[in-house]
């Protein structure tokens, strides 16, 4: 064992390092422990060079190596790198070393400096003119050229003016105007997208099972994610009177954010509005009753697309909080509108009740007290709505001293209730509330 791998060469590399007068028996253990390490590197060195089909050993050999034994690569090493060592003596042992080129320092000294790199510089050009791409040097000749008929292209008049974005407008005497460029899916993305429409809009319930299972779940609906998108926000803004084709079309949304292959940041501004709408309406179709439930999916909605995007787009939920915020404490809009707003605020969580509902029920109380006169049915659902979303807060004030709590009369905590959330609603959660627990934590809030 010496003879391959020599104590002799585990001593002076000790000695290299400050460590004298090292044992004979500890620099063979050491010896040969480094004889195992260095064949281990060798073995697996080996495989990634037969992998590689060739039989000279690289230095990224070994270096794959030892990151599959979990050791730092050797850096500095190439491939093209051809070191030749030499012999030299120490004493009396025998040593290799790597020669090192010399350079005369005269040299560098009087050598010229090398060029300096040139200075960075950047130009403004068009990428595309009202969706035409610009035939100049900078971009890419388009790739259909050669393949549009003469008789297709058409000249813009002598005289025509082009509005171009940044407000600036060029005469067009020498632009040629060119086809866009359609995009295209296959026969059969276009069958299933004629299907998925056709049952979302009034087919079969079990087929519409079958359909939102496949929204949900199938990985291949990228291209058509844009087409979905824009047949959402049309069958909103056409239908928005048929309630079953809109709790279809919620269904619909609520299957394609579920479906976590599918991208849907790109389109969030379009989504985002069409489900808004379906909360804050002030009417949707000749029912009287049935669009309570369509505002009660679009809240839901709307959190799940606040909850998965939220952090990504952090000015999301804020900004829909504040619309939501502005429609409740409107005395002008309806009641409908109202309820809109509680149950989707519920949705978004507990913080949002506890740090925006809670603190604005007060004028809302008045808003209700006075409309009540005139509404009572949609009041008494915006009642209901509140008194099942202020549970959401239990566990979430500061425990207090159950003994005190238990001292305080109905009547002081009525009062602390109606100067936190309003003498209306106070008197509706004493009535209809009985846990403590859930009113001390409005009352925290």
């Amino acid at each position: 064992m010496d003879k391959i791998f020599p104590k002799d060469t585990i001593k002076n590399t000790a000695d290299s390092i400050g460590i004298t007068n090292l044992k004979d028996n500890a620099a063979a253990a050491l010896a040969l422990d480094a004889e195992y390490r260095i064949h281990e590197i060798i073995q697996e060195a080996n495989k990634f060079m037969r992998h590689s089909k060739r039989t000279k050993l690289t230095g990224e050999d070994i270096n794959n190596a030892l990151r599959v034994i979990n050791v730092d690569p050797l850096y500095g090493f190439t491939l093209n790198d051809n070191f030749k060592f030499q012999r030299t003596l120490a004493g009396q042992q025998e040593l290799l070393f790597m020669d090192d080129d010399e350079y005369e320092f005269e040299t560098l000294i009087t050598s010229p400096m090398p060029k300096l790199p040139a200075e960075v510089t950047y130009t403004a050009h068009w990428l595309a003119v009202e969706g035409v791409q610009p035939a100049i040097p900078h971009n890419p000749p388009p790739p259909i050229e050669d393949t549009i008929p003469e008789s297709s292209r058409k000249k813009a008049p002598p005289n025509a003016i082009v509005q171009v974005p940044n407000g600036v407008v060029t005469g067009t005497s020498d632009i040629e105007l060119k086809p866009l460029v359609q995009h295209v899916i296959s026969q059969e993305l276009k069958v299933f997208y004629d299907k998925v429409t056709k049952t979302i809009k009034g087919g079969d319930s079990k087929m519409k099972v079958s359909v939102l299972y496949s929204l949900q779940h199938d990985t291949g609906l990228a291209q058509l994610l844009p087409y979905f998108v824009r047949f959402i926000c049309e069958q909103i803004g056409q239908n928005i009177k048929k309630n079953t084709i809109v709790e279809s079309i919620l269904e619909m949304t609520n299957a394609l954010i579920n479906n976590t292959s599918l991208r849907l940041e790109p389109y969030l501004h379009h989504l985002v509005p069409a489900i808004l709408t379906c909360v804050v309406r002030k009417k949707f179709g000749p029912d009287p009753d049935y669009h309570w439930k369509i505002r009660d999916s679009a809240a839901l909605v709307l959190a799940k697309i606040c909850d998965r995007f939220g952090m990504e787009y952090n000015t999301l939920q804020p900004r829909v909080i504040k619309t939501l915020l502005s429609a409740l404490t409107d005395p002008t809009k309806s009641l409908s509108t109202h309820y809109g707003c509680i149950v989707a605020l519920g949705a978004l969580g507990r913080e949002v009740v506890k740090t925006i509902l809670v603190p604005n029920l007060k004028t809302y109380s008045e808003i209700l007290e006075q409309r009540k006169n005139v509404d009572k049915n949609k009041a008494e659902r915006c009642e209901n709505a509140i008194l099942e979303i202020l549970p959401k807060l239990k566990g979430s004030s500061v425990p207090t001293d159950s003994d005190q709590n238990s001292q305080i009369s109905d009547e002081d905590l009525q009062q602390r209730l109606a100067d936190k959330i309003g003498v209306h609603l106070a008197k509706q959660v004493m009535d209809k509330i009985s846990d403590n627990e859930v009113i001390m934590a409005t009352l925290n809030c």
